[in-house]
């Protein structure tokens, strides 16, 4: 029924189930003469599936989970009763940003809601409006419904949501970012990526070969994503004069927060090639045999393989990286080579120097 424990928890509850969003409680009932003399149980989950991260969990809303008798005296009545299951899930956590946004939010809400098939009701706690509108096509695919606030409490006091099926968090997620727990999940990765390739109206489903038998081919479309701030590729120019003599048809741009836009953009590609971040999410995008090559920072190899290389590989993409050295970093030009940003960079971050840090 419940899974605590792991970086995902959540109840997956059939039957009497009653919501009051003041307090947060979710209430399970049982029939009267299986309880023990009235007593009630409680748990408590976030439902956000980052468990193992106290700082993004300390801004999720904590739900408490009660199993009462239905004869129980602080049992509230139904004021609203849904014909549809329910999933409760958070917009809190690390959210703003889109790397979190697919791996903590999205992936696990399509592994949870899908089987589903848009009949089901999106109960929202820690809203974000601006969430809701940004990810719309995916949301409304998701589900048939409009997006329930589920803390918003009544002025009419009509405030007790029942069900008699609702998942109190989210499943399907790993260790592994932006993937799938298939072990909770009937589906994959490749899924979801087919899922969003129709909630986008995307056309592209797999990347032009490079190699093909000698035949006439057309041009591989080169995506440099760039970045204006931190982490920057200094030498664009260079890279595309390079792609282009090598036959590659080479576009120039910086993913912004239009998902519809960078979708169309990505989905478009045979090979993205960027500087680690959270841009580079965006391979959720990527028709099938596409190539994603990260350009990673010195001394981020962890994070960058963890976050973008190994997500790859059940992703249908292929992925290339290359490793900037020392030398190659513009920080090597700020700093003498004694210096901790270079000798110790882990030491660097930990004394909060990110935005010197963030360049390659």
């Amino acid at each position: 029924m419940c899974r605590k424990g792991g970086i995902s928890e959540f109840c997956d509850l059939k039957g009497d189930i009653r919501i009051d969003p003041n307090p947060p409680i979710v209430y399970y009932v049982v029939p009267t003469e299986a309880a023990d003399n009235n007593v009630t149980s409680s748990l408590t989950i976030k439902p956000y599936a980052r468990n193992d991260n106290a700082g993004a969990m300390e801004s999720v809303r904590e739900w408490t989970v009660k199993v009462v008798p239905k004869n129980h005296q602080d049992l509230p009545h139904c004021s609203r009763v849904h014909d549809s299951p329910g999933v409760i899930f958070s917009l809190a956590g690390f959210c703003g940003n889109v790397f979190h946004s697919f791996s903590d939010v999205l992936i696990p809400l399509f592994a949870t809601a899908r089987p589903f098939n848009r009949q089901v009701k999106l109960l929202i706690t820690d809203y974000r409006k601006w969430f809701i509108y940004k990810f719309i096509p995916i949301l409304q695919a998701l589900s048939r419904y409009e997006m329930v606030d589920i803390d918003d409490v009544q002025e009419d006091g009509k405030n007790i949501h029942c069900f008699s099926r609702l998942t109190l968090g989210l499943k399907g997620r790993q260790s592994n970012e932006l993937s799938i727990n298939t072990s909770e999940s009937e589906f994959t990765i490749i899924d979801f990526k087919k899922f969003l390739r129709s909630a986008y109206s995307l056309r592209k489903t797999t990347a032009i070969k490079l190699q093909d038998g000698g035949k006439k081919k057309l041009a591989p479309v080169l995506l440099i994503v760039t970045r204006r701030r931190t982490r920057a590729l200094s030498n664009v120019e260079e890279v595309e004069r390079m792609a282009v003599q090598l036959g590659f048809k080479v576009t120039i741009a910086e993913i912004d927060a239009n998902v519809s836009k960078s979708a169309e953009v990505i989905n478009s590609c045979d090979v993205v090639l960027g500087v680690h971040g959270a841009a580079l999410t965006n391979m959720v995008f990527l028709p099938e045999n596409a190539v994603q090559i990260q350009v990673v920072p010195f001394d981020t190899d962890w994070i960058a393989k963890n976050a973008y290389g190994d997500p790859t590989k059940d992703m249908g993409v292929r992925y290339l990286e290359y490793k900037i050295g020392i030398e190659e970093s513009s920080l090597s030009k700020k700093y003498p080579p004694d210096h901790a940003v270079l000798t110790n960079p882990k030491l660097f971050v930990m004394k909060d120097h990110t935005t010197e840090f963030a360049e390659c």
